[in-house]
């Protein structure tokens, strides 16, 4: 295989997992798909495709490439027509209009790689319904949707009941900031 991520078959190039440039792999050509195994197990499949001399690519494969080639986002042969959910689209649009943004998504990129496109894709939608589209609220997003109930803490202590409810006095606040006034 090519360090860059492809494999040849029947003069058509498929895209594996960046993990697996310069590694041995099995290709296995069936029908209408082509599957890539590595260490005895499935990295990719493509439809096949009985074009000539075309590369197809499937951007996931190259996510973890793009913290250090940020600029691939952009110009990129796999980026360059791929299809993000809407809600993620709409997030990578403004973010690609900030200074620093094509590293906060990025960042958004590498938590479907952590966790799954589904939540991610979820917590993109409620960012949008939210217009909390910064990276940390998205974060904190797909932080309630793995774990949305905070338990609570156990009794440690028992307090005693009150048996009077205390009464806001706002004399008392002014008595204490006018002797604040005088010592001053």
């Amino acid at each position: 295989m090519r360090s860059t991520c492809l494999v040849q078959y029947d003069s058509n190039r498929y895209s594996v997992p960046s993990e697996f440039a310069g590694h041995k792999v099995s290709l296995r050509a069936y029908a209408n798909k082509v599957v890539v195994v590595a260490e005895q197990k499935v990295i990719a499949k493509h439809k096949r495709r009985f074009t000539r001399n075309i590369s197809y690519f499937e951007p996931w494969h190259y996510v973890r490439l793009l913290s250090q080639k940020l600029g691939a986002l952009r110009d990129g042969a796999p980026f360059v027509k791929w299809e993000l959910p809407k809600a993620m689209t709409r997030i990578k649009n403004l973010y690609m209009e900030t200074k620093g943004g094509d590293r906060d998504f990025v960042e958004l990129l590498m938590l479907v790689q952590q966790h799954d496109l589904t939540t991610v894709e979820v917590a993109c939608e409620l960012a949008v319904e939210q217009n909390t589209l910064r990276l940390p609220a998205i974060i904190n997003l797909i932080n309630q949707l793995l774990d949305p109930v905070i338990s609570p803490l156990p009794k440690t202590h028992s307090y005693p009941l009150l048996q009077v409810m205390p009464k806001a006095d706002c004399k008392r606040y002014e008595m204490l900031y006018a002797a604040r006034e005088d010592a001053a």
